[in-house]
């Protein structure tokens, strides 16, 4: 039986997405609903710091002259392929590279 390695990573957005998907079975602001956000706040928390110790960062648009949302998060070399990819497309597109 082969083996597959799973990242810290990977585990914990697997963990996230399915406390998302319990949350939505269970009645709105009931205690278990309550309990799952709870939770996903914890596991969210522990993503954000597991994505920062890895180094990743984030593309943003900026409108306006400020930044929007981000567009992609990845480690700095995904993120310099995105912006490439970007760039082919809107060659005059603003955008700034952060880490997280």
């Amino acid at each position: 039986m082969a083996t597959t390695k799973i990242s810290k990573l990977d585990r914990l957005n697997i963990l996230l997405d399915n406390l998302r998907k319990c949350r939505n079975e269970c009645v709105r602001h009931s205690e278990e609903w309550l309990n799952y956000n709870d939770m996903i706040e914890k596991v969210s928390d522990m993503l954000y710091e597991e994505k920062h110790k890895a180094g990743y960062m984030a593309v943003y648009p900026i409108v306006d002259g400020c930044s929007q949302e981000a567009l992609f998060e990845g480690t700095s070399e995904q993120c310099q392929i995105y912006v490439s990819i970007l760039k082919e497309n809107d060659p005059n597109a603003d955008i700034i590279v952060l880490p997280l």
